[in-house]
């Protein structure tokens, strides 16, 4: 397993809880599969430099883990494909 961080813009627009359910979704993908979960950073609601899909602003969360590439190519599916995240991100930090 290699580490990994991810940041991801989830869609404000959401109820608070289906918010946090977005988030718990995300960090689910990598428990469920064996990996371990580091420092989770909730940043909030931010308004975004320019619009994105018609959206001024978005909830902003930073986590760090280990997982496998398996995990990480199920979790930028889970970007690409759900409508409730805007952005996400995910690196290898040195």
């Amino acid at each position: 397993m290699r580490t990994y961080e991810a940041m991801v813009i989830v869609d404000s627009s959401l109820e608070e809880g289906d918010v946090q359910k977005a988030v718990d979704r995300f960090l689910g993908i990598v428990t469920d599969s064996g990996g371990t979960l580091g420092a989770v950073d909730r940043w909030g609601v931010r308004k975004f430099a320019y619009e994105i899909d018609h959206k001024n602003e978005g909830y902003y969360f930073v986590a760090a883990f280990s997982a496998t590439q398996d995990t990480i190519d199920q979790l930028n599916q889970t970007l690409r494909v759900s409508d409730e995240f805007i952005r996400g991100k995910i690196i290898r930090p040195e």
